[in-house]
């Protein structure tokens, strides 16, 4: 056989292999997560966001509104994912802000977490969150998140730089899983506002004990009436105006 056929062979062969390798890696490249949630609507489904939290875990959410404040939103447990935030993220994209509402690990739409020990860290999501909403054009943020969304913020609040402008929690625990926020509180600096129910279980006394811990000196606690736990409470329009005057004082909508 001629040395130039030889050549010819061995170059396509090695076509042939990379081709391979190049299918194999494409193979192994995971499919992306698919959007779950009926809870919107199909134009806001094109609003669908897969990002990582900061331990690479994969996580599905949903941005609503454009602009450069931002307004992360981590949903409580007992709803299992982030519709029960929609009609407040609609409500806030409106008054002007880029919002994303994303599901924690192990809820809803997103993936677990590849390591077990860190399967409860929704800190790490709320980290991945800003992340994102920062890449995507915020450049501000504010974070709210309902009990253990609500300890998740809380705790990411401490973790994350350029430091977030402020955060708010509804009846958070002081404590979820490997997650203290209680712990946290001596090394929160962001401006922070804790609401809860005065009959919701012991979350009122968590609610009191977080703002008594909290470094912040820009701090206030809000205890309402009734037993309703979590992000419902905003269906109530007095705290949904606390809310979103809390907010708007802290990181203004572009014209306000």
């Amino acid at each position: 056989m001629s040395s130039w056929l030889v050549r010819a062979l061995v170059a396509v062969l090695g076509l042939v292999l990379a081709a391979a390798t190049a299918g194999a890696a494409e193979d192994k490249k995971p499919r992306p997560l698919p959007l779950k949630e009926r809870c919107v609507t199909a134009a806001e489904r094109k609003g669908t966001v897969r990002f990582l939290a900061s331990d690479g875990t994969r996580l599905v959410g949903v941005q609503f509104g454009r602009g450069p404040k931002g307004v992360v939103l981590a949903h409580q447990g007992d709803y299992g994912d982030f519709c029960v935030w929609v009609p407040y993220a609609r409500r806030l994209a409106g008054l002007g802000y880029r919002v994303l509402a994303f599901d924690h690990r192990g809820f809803g739409s997103s993936a677990s977490a590849k390591v077990r020990a860190n399967s409860g860290r929704v800190d790490l999501d709320v980290v991945g969150a800003v992340r994102e909403l920062r890449r995507r054009g915020a450049r501000s943020v504010v974070l709210a998140g309902a009990s253990l969304g609500g300890t998740a913020v809380l705790a990411a609040a401490t973790q994350i730089q350029p430091a977030v402008q402020g955060v708010v929690s509804f009846g958070a625990p002081k404590v979820y899983e490997r997650v203290s926020a209680i712990r946290a509180m001596a090394r929160l600096t962001a401006p922070a506002l804790f609401v809860s129910a005065e009959q919701d279980g012991l979350f009122a006394d968590d609610a009191r004990e977080l703002h008594a811990a909290a470094a912040s000196t820009d701090k206030r606690v809000v205890i309402v009436p009734g037993s309703v736990h979590g992000t419902p409470l905003l269906r109530e329009p007095a705290l949904w105006t606390v809310f979103a005057d809390w907010i708007a004082a802290h990181s203004p909508a572009p014209g306000s």
